[in-house]
């Protein structure tokens, strides 16, 4: 969903207490990143996240267009204090942009050494945890595993996820396929090629498939059927 590839300390030499921040640990709709710690400088000192919407794993699909990501609010945990935020909240990044979100923060009166933890707020968005424990397909009643380590996302609710499935690990050259289903709580959203169609590629023949994320949290097996 969003890249938090660093961050950037600035500030005037502080005469005061030492603040020595170990963990820099960012949250945001269900996820949680943590970056290297800092030597705060200064009374008031920043931090730089860039903040980027684009696809952030494997299960979304680069060539639907996601909705905007949005954050209405900033806060930090004590004993700091936010003094600031740039640009000013709420903002919006579309698909595919990036911004670079800086906070102002006020370091403690006293001597400090520990973690501080960022929460960036989008209290539109609705997320759905998916703890895929594995895919596979199943084609005239047979089943064959594609992918058999788990994957955890948080993805808005609706969202269309893309699995990529190599037909001939299951299919043979001239097979035809009238349509595509998936097991619930997901729904198809459709595929490409679109069904139906014939397997007429040696070799390799690679099918995209796009699913619609469910409305609530989901753990389970992600299970394709092929006509």
């Amino acid at each position: 969903m969003f890249d938090l590839a660093g961050f950037l300390g600035l500030g005037k030499k502080r005469k005061g207490p030492e603040t020595s921040i170990t963990a820099i640990n960012i949250s945001y709709m269900g996820d949680r990143h943590s970056l290297d710690g800092m030597q705060a400088s200064g009374d008031v000192f920043e931090i730089r996240i860039p903040f980027q919407n684009r696809t952030g794993s494997d299960m979304l699909a680069d060539e639907v267009k996601r909705p905007d990501l949005r954050i209405e609010s900033a806060s930090v945990s004590p004993p700091f204090e936010l003094a600031g935020v740039s640009p000013g909240l709420p903002i919006a990044v579309k698909y595919m942009q990036s911004v670079s979100l800086v906070l102002k923060l006020r370091a403690p009166k006293v001597s400090y050494t520990g973690p501080i933890d960022i929460m960036l707020n989008d209290k539109a968005a609705s997320t759905a945890r998916l703890e895929i424990s594995g895919m596979s397909a199943i084609r005239k009643g047979a089943r064959t595993s594609l992918e058999e380590l788990p994957s955890i996302a948080n993805v808005q609710k609706g969202q269309v996820l893309r699995r990529d499935v190599q037909l001939y690990s299951f299919m043979k050259y001239g097979d035809v396929v009238k349509g595509i289903s998936v097991n619930k709580p997901f729904e198809m959203s459709g595929s490409e090629p679109k069904a139906p169609f014939t397997v007429d590629k040696a070799g390799s023949f690679i099918v995209s498939v796009y699913i619609l994320a469910p409305e609530y949290g989901y753990a389970g097996p992600l299970e394709l059927t092929f006509e």
